[in-house]
C-alpha cells in the first residue's frame, strides 16, 4: 500500500532529468555501498570461520599427540587438560572413550564482554566444527579429543571489522557523491541552456542557443536552433515586405515624405487627441508657380528641385525641435507641403525663421521665379480636419502670393484653456498633485471582438487647480518639464496601494515613458517595488511605445528580461511606422501591440492599409503576439478589423 502511494505521488509530481539523474546515481552509490559492506563483512565472517576451524584441528591433534605419549594416569590428564583449557580461550575441550563416555570434559560458561549487538550476533554468529584427535596408548586406540575455541572473540573482530568498513565505505561514497556532482553538472551543463532555449519558445522568444558537444544535446540543440532561424528567416522577410509596402502606401513616390491620405489619418488622430486640450500648430507651404518651373527645367531638375526642397523642411525641423515635441511632414498635393507639429509654443517665431529659412532656398535658385508662402495656425479643441485645413489654406491665399516667401498666420489663434501661463506652475502643479497624492487611477478596456475583457489600460489623472484631469491634458507640459518619470512613479504606487489586497483576474497594462526606460535609477525603483509584490506583478504589462524599442534596442531587450523575470509582461504601444525596424523582435517574448490610431481610423477605405496591417496580424500571430487597434469607432472599420485578423480593439471613453 505504501509503495502503490509512493508510486503515485512520484506520477503526479513533476520531476526534472537532473532529479532523476541524482536519483539514479545515489540508488547506484547506495546499492554499491550496501553490497560492499554485505560482501567484505561475509567475507570477513568465513576468513574467521575457516581460521578458527584450522585452529581448532591443530590444537586437537597437537594436545591428542601429547596426551598419547604420556601415561594415562587421571590426575595427570585432568591437569593437562585444564591447563590447555585455561591458556587457550576454548569453549569445550572433552576426551571421551572409544564407547563414547566421557573421560574429561571442560566447557566455558560464562559471558564474555562484547560490545557486537545480538542482531550482529544472531546475523554473523560464528558456527565453527570443533577439531578432532585421535588418542592412543601403544597401539591401542584410548579416546578421542575434541577441542571448540571460544567463537566471541571472533564475532568480536569481526563486528570491530565490520565497523571499519562501514564508515571507511561511507566516506568513499561521500567523495563519490562530491565527484559525481562535479562530473553531473558539467555533463548536464548544456542542458540548462536547453531548458532556458525550450521555456524562451514557450514565452514566445525565438533564440538561438550555443550547440554543445554532447551528442544527444547537440542535436537537440541544432533543431532548436533551426526552428529559430526558420523563424527569424520569416520574420525578416514578412517585416521587409510589409516595409515596402507601407513605404509605398503611406509616402510619396517623388519626395519620400508622407502622402495626403496618410497626412489626413494622422491629422485626424491627432485632433482626437486634442479634444482634451489642444497644443498643436498646422503650417501650410506652397510652391505657387511650380508648373511654370517645370516649364523652364527639364524633369530631371524638377525632381532635384522637389528632393532639395523636402530636404529643406526635414533640416529646418531638426534644427528647431526645442520648439514642439514631435512632428509631421507631409507633401499633400502637387506644390503643397505641410507640417503638423505637437505641443508648439510660438507659431509665430518659428514663422520667422521658416521666412530666413525660404529666403536663403530660393537664392539657391535664382535662374527661375520662386514664390513659397506659407501659412501657420494654431489647432483648437473644437477642430475638425476639414477646418483646419481650411483655415491654413484661406490663409494662405489671403496673403500676397507675389511676394517672395509670403507669411499668412492667424493672430490670437491660440487656444486660451490651459490653467497655467508659465512653465513654473505647471511644474508646482503637477509635483504639488503627486506629493499630495491628489491623483486617482483611470482604465480603458482592451476589449476582444468575443467581447472578453483581455486587459484593462491605466492612465492617471492629476487633480489641477481643484479638477481633475487626464493625462492628455498635461502630459505634454509634463514631457517638457522631465516629469514623465516622476508620473510613472506615482502611477505604480497608486496601482500597488489600490490592487495589492485583491489584484485583478485581468491583466492591467501600464505604460512607462522614455525618460522612466532611460533613467536607470527611475526604472530600478519602479521595477524593485513591484517585485516585492509577485502576485500583483504577474498582472502586469508594461506599454512601451514603438518609437523607444526602435532607438534604443539593446535597453528595451534588457527591459524585456527584466519584466520577464518578475513574472510581468511587455506590449508594445502606438506600433505603426517604424514596427518593422524593430530586429530581432521574436527574441523579446512580446504580450501584445497595440497599433496606433493612425492606422486604425478609416480603415475600412484603405486597402493600402489593410494590406499592411494584415501582415503585421499574421507575422504577429507567428509568434504568438495578439494584436489591438486604438481609436476605432465605427463599425465599418471595426468589421475590416476582425477581416484582418486583430484580436481586439480599446475601447476609448
Amino acid at each position: 500500500m505504501a509503495s502503490f502511494s509512493l508510486s503515485n505521488y512520484f506520477k503526479k509530481r513533476k520531476i526534472t532529468l537532473r532529479q532523476e539523474l541524482w536519483i539514479a546515481l545515489l540508488i547506484v552509490i547506495f546499492v554499491g555501498f550496501v553490497s560492499s559492506v554485505l560482501i567484505s563483512t561475509n567475507s570477513a565472517k568465513s576468513y574467521f570461520s575457516t581460521q578458527l576451524y584450522l585452529k581448532n584441528v591443530d590444537n586437537a591433534s597437537s594436545l591428542a599427540l601429547m596426551i598419547s605419549q604420556l601415561d594415562k594416569d587421571p590426575v595427570e590428564l585432568e591437569l593437562l587438560v585444564s591447563a590447555t583449557f585455561d591458556t587457550g580461550h576454548y569453549k569445550r575441550i572433552e576426551l571421551q572413550d572409544p564407547n563414547g563416555e566421557v573421560i574429561i570434559k571442560r566447557i566455558f560458561t560464562d559471558e564474555l564482554e562484547a560490545s557486537a549487538p545480538n542482531w550482529f550476533k544472531a546475523i554473523y554468529g560464528l558456527n565453527v566444527q570443533p577439531g578432532v584427535g585421535q588418542v592412543n596408548n601403544g597401539w591401542q586406540q584410548f579416546g578421542t579429543l575434541f577441542i571448540e575455541s571460544h567463537s566471541q572473540y571472533a564475532e568480536q573482530a569481526l563486528w570491530e571489522s565490520a565497523l571499519k568498513l562501514f564508515f571507511s565505505f561511507l566516506i568513499v561514497a561521500f567523495f563519490a557523491c562530491i565527484v559525481s556532482a562535479y562530473f553531473l553538472s558539467r555533463i548536464l551543463k548544456p542542458l540548462d541552456d536547453v531548458v532556458y532555449q525550450a521555456n524562451a519558445f514557450g514565452e514566445k522568444r525565438f533564440i538561438k542557443s550555443k550547440v554543445p558537444r554532447t551528442f544527444e544535446f547537440a542535436r537537440l540543440v541544432q533543431s532548436m536552433n533551426q526552428l529559430s532561424t526558420r523563424f527569424s528567416r520569416i520574420i525578416k522577410e514578412d517585416s521587409k515586405r510589409l516595409e515596402e509596402l507601407r513605404f509605398k502606401s503611406q509616402h510619396d513616390e517623388l519626395t519620400g515624405l508622407a502622402n495626403r491620405e496618410y497626412f489626413g489619418a494622422t491629422l485626424e488622430a491627432h485632433l482626437q487627441k486634442s479634444k482634451d486640450h489642444a497644443h498643436g500648430a498646422l503650417f501650410l507651404f506652397r510652391i505657387v508657380n511650380l508648373d511654370q518651373i517645370s516649364e523652364q527645367i527639364s524633369r530631371v531638375e524638377m525632381v532635384n528641385f522637389l528632393r532639395r526642397f523636402s530636404d529643406m523642411l526635414i533640416g529646418f525641423l531638426e534644427l528647431n525641435q526645442e520648439h514642439f515635441s514631435e512632428n509631421y511632414i507631409a507633401r499633400i498635393s502637387h506644390s503643397d507641403f505641410t507640417v503638423l507639429f505637437s505641443d508648439i509654443d510660438d507659431i509665430e517665431q518659428l514663422s520667422e525663421r521658416v521666412k530666413a529659412m525660404h529666403q536663403a532656398f530660393i537664392e539657391e535658385y535664382k535662374s527661375v521665379k520662386l514664390a513659397i508662402p506659407h501659412s501657420c495656425t494654431y489647432i483648437l479643441k473644437e477642430d475638425s480636419r476639414f477646418d483646419v485645413l481650411k483655415r491654413v489654406d484661406e490663409l494662405l491665399k489671403s496673403g500676397n502670393t507675389k511676394q517672395v516667401a509670403v507669411r499668412a498666420k492667424e493672430v490670437d489663434s491660440k487656444q486660451k484653456s490651459e490653467l497655467f501661463d508659465d512653465a513654473t506652475s505647471w511644474q508646482s502643479a503637477i509635483e504639488s498633485a503627486l506629493d499630495n497624492q491628489t491623483l486617482e487611477i483611470n482604465s480603458l478596456p482592451v476589449m476582444s471582438f468575443t467581447g472578453q475583457l483581455m486587459q484593462n489600460q491605466l492612465g492617471l489623472s492629476l487633480e489641477l487647480g481643484g479638477q481633475l484631469y487626464r493625462a492628455s491634458y498635461y502630459y505634454q507640459w509634463a514631457n517638457r518639464l522631465k516629469l514623465l518619470a516622476r508620473l510613472d512613479w506615482g502611477l505604480i504606487k497608486q496601482l500597488v496601494s489600490e490592487y495589492n489586497v485583491e489584484p485583478p483576474n485581468e491583466l492591467i497594462s501600464v505604460e512607462l515613458s522614455a525618460q522612466t526606460l532611460l533613467d536607470d535609477t527611475a526604472l530600478a525603483s519602479i521595477l524593485t517595488y513591484l517585485s516585492a509584490f509577485p502576485e500583483l506583478a504577474s498582472k502586469i504589462c508594461f506599454d512601451i511605445r514603438e518609437s523607444i524599442a526602435v532607438s534604443e534596442i539593446e535597453i528595451f531587450k534588457d527591459f524585456c528580461e527584466q519584466v520577464r523575470c518578475m513574472g510581468a509582461k511587455v506590449a508594445l504601444k502606438r506600433v505603426g511606422p517604424e514596427f518593422t525596424k524593430i530586429k530581432k523582435i521574436q527574441e523579446f517574448g512580446l504580450e501584445m501591440i497595440k497599433i496606433d490610431s493612425v492606422y486604425g481610423h478609416n480603415i475600412s477605405y484603405s486597402q493600402d492599409n489593410q494590406t499592411f496591417l494584415r501582415g503585421v496580424c499574421t507575422l504577429a500571430h507567428s509568434i504568438g503576439i495578439k494584436v489591438v487597434a486604438q481609436g476605432v469607432t465605427s463599425q465599418d472599420d471595426l468589421d475590416t478589423l476582425i477581416n484582418l485578423g486583430f484580436d481586439g480593439v480599446i475601447k476609448e471613453s
